[in-house]
């Protein structure tokens, strides 16, 4: 008896796993960064506090998740697991479009609509919301990511197809894809997230210095932490932006080193060894200059540094990590067919 084909999932199916996942992942790190600031950081907050997280949340969600939406959405259409609907316009003669740019002119007007609303109901009232409220509130970004997805989802991946394989094949360099697809997007998302939260637990320190500065050790394990997190995270969804970019032709094996990449934990292990390393390093630098201190403008400064070499490097290791793992499924499949 011949083996049943695997079922493929309709756009509309795709659009719900890929949002409710996202949904999942996202409200985790919600929880645990309410926990961060309401928590840890000091227990008493303010208006300016849960408006502050309420709006990071939006401006960071709303705006960025439904282009890393679809690039997932992608990744399954391009491994054969998304059946397009028969018939109808295939998009054949329409561009493949960048998702960021596809979603961003709808997606940031909406998030700034979303936090302008939930700002002015708070200052507005005068409602101090709870914490547990205050996370509640946040979650509610999934409606405007899943509205604004289902827009662009069904086109964009009927226009993958359509176009096929090499669809921008010599047509948009390698380099500029990496840094407007890769860099560009993900340093301004990880900078909406993780300056309001610098700017909370930095003041938070400087109430505990009578001098009103920083302690250097305080701001080197907020740069240990930032950067596990956000380079791991851009590593993750930097794989769909080089899956998606090989099969419109934009990124290329050539010149690329030989050898298979090695197993996904492993680059997290190594991440975590650099960040702790970057602490190491930091601490140093400061000690050697005869810096136990750091002023609040300082802390924020190297806190923005900190998050452009993660999302470079984890951006960087992912492209060549990828690309690795893509050679060796082809090599395979060669094999196999030889």
């Amino acid at each position: 008896m011949a083996e049943s084909k695997k079922k493929k999932l309709g756009v509309n199916q795709v659009l719900v796993v890929q949002v409710v996942v996202s949904f999942v992942v996202i409200a985790v790190l919600i929880v645990v960064g309410g926990l961060l600031v309401f928590r840890v950081m000091g227990a008493e907050y303010t208006q300016f506090t849960v408006a502050g997280f309420i709006a990071t949340v939006y401006m960071a969600f709303i705006t960025f998740q439904p282009a890393g939406t679809l690039f997932a959405a992608r990744k399954e259409l391009i491994e054969g697991k998304v059946e397009l609907p028969a018939g109808g316009d295939t998009g054949a003669d329409r561009p493949v479009g960048n998702p960021w740019l596809m979603t961003l002119p709808v997606s940031f007007p909406i998030a700034l609509f979303c936090t302008a609303i939930i700002v002015g109901i708070i200052y507005g009232t005068g409602w101090t919301p709870r914490p547990r409220i205050t996370l509640a509130l946040s979650l509610l970004y999934v409606i405007p990511h899943y509205l604004i997805t289902s827009r662009f989802i069904g086109q964009d991946l009927t226009r993958l197809a359509a176009k096929g394989l090499g669809a921008h094949a010599g047509v948009i360099s390698k380099k500029g894809y990496f840094w407007k697809t890769y860099i560009l997007p993900n340093f301004i998302f990880q900078l909406i997230i993780n300056c309001p939260i610098a700017n909370r637990g930095f003041h938070q320190e400087m109430l505990k210095q009578s001098q009103g500065l920083i302690p250097v050790k305080a701001v080197m394990l907020d740069h240990v932490i930032t950067f596990m997190f956000v380079c791991n995270f851009t590593f993750l969804a930097a794989i769909m932006y080089t899956i998606s970019g090989f099969y419109m032709g934009i990124i290329t094996l050539e010149g690329l080193r030989k050898g298979k990449g090695i197993h996904g934990f492993f680059y997290f292990l190594i991440m975590l060894l650099m960040g702790i390393v970057l602490g190491v390093i930091y601490v140093a630098a400061f000690g050697a200059a005869g810096f136990e201190n750091i002023s609040f403008a300082a802390a924020m400064i190297s806190k923005v540094v900190c998050v452009f070499i993660s999302v470079y490097l984890g951006s960087y290791m992912a492209m060549g990590w990828t690309a690795k793992k893509i050679r060796a499924h082809m090599e395979a499949q060669a094999a196999s067919a030889g």
